[in-house]
């Protein structure tokens, strides 16, 4: 309901909004989101130029300039599609209107895929979201039932749309059971990865306020964590992209 470019006028009142119901509010996504854009534009002026160009080329045409004290220079959109088409011609004004201005269910993933790379999922939690979930006493289960949920029960954030979600269980409310025994992130996990092969649905026993309720969620696809795989059907331009500018300096030290 909310284009990526609301998130940035609504920045100041999005930083110090509570975490509980963010996916549904956003938060200030186009941090994470306009990291996506310019992965992508990168790979357009890669692939229109048949590499002899990259987002370097626009960002030394676009932030360059004269040696001397800092200067402040306002531009717009205008000044950023006529830069990038100097670099390499393409309608970036349809790119930048499709990615920030209407709305999409999901996040731009072009630059991923066209550096040769795919979003896939696995039923193995990552070591980066285990140490994430140690640290801020979390478990998310953003990608399967669709929530995220604190060490003491509370439902932090729901995935509009997602099983749990359709199942009647909201932000804010508290998990107070799994499958009729009292919840713990390992119990809901192995309910999950159990629902694979059993057709009942996962029961979730939620509190909100001074009412309980049961929330049957109809989810058997197993647990599910986001990587991403090379297509090696594609260049590897994202090794190039992501490689050192510079090159390491001797003798030491980090």
């Amino acid at each position: 309901w909310r284009p990526l470019v609301d998130t940035t006028v609504a920045a100041q009142l999005l930083y110090d909004a509570r975490k509980e119901g963010s996916s549904w509010r956003r938060s200030v996504d186009f941090y994470q989101e306009g990291a996506l854009i310019w992965l992508e534009a990168d790979v357009l002026i890669r692939q229109q130029s048949r590499g002899r160009r990259s987002l370097d080329d626009f960002c030394w045409k676009f932030y360059g300039g004269p040696s001397g004290p800092p200067r402040v220079v306002p531009y717009t959109l205008d000044d950023i599609v006529a830069a990038l088409n100097e670099v390499a011609p393409h309608d970036w004004r349809q790119f930048f209107q499709t990615r920030v201005y209407d709305i999409d269910p999901r996040a731009p993933l072009g630059g991923i895929e066209g550096a040769g790379w795919r979003l896939v999922y696995s039923n193995t939690v990552p070591d980066m979201l285990k140490s994430a979930e140690s640290a801020q006493k979390f478990t998310d289960l953003r990608f399967s039932l669709g929530l995220t949920i604190k060490e003491d029960g509370a439902v932090q954030d729901m995935i509009p749309g997602s099983p749990a979600d359709h199942a009647g269980v909201g932000a804010a409310m508290k998990l107070v059971a799994v499958n009729g025994r009292r919840w713990t992130a390992d119990l809901l996990r192995t309910a999950v990865k159990a629902a694979r092969t059993n057709a009942a649905p996962i029961e979730l026993l939620v509190e909100n306020e001074d009412y309980f309720k049961s929330c049957k969620v109809d989810y058997h696809e197993g647990e599910k964590y986001p990587r991403l795989e090379r297509d090696s059907t594609k260049p590897d331009l994202l090794k190039d992209i992501l490689k050192a500018r510079t090159p390491a300096p001797r003798g030491g030290g980090d």
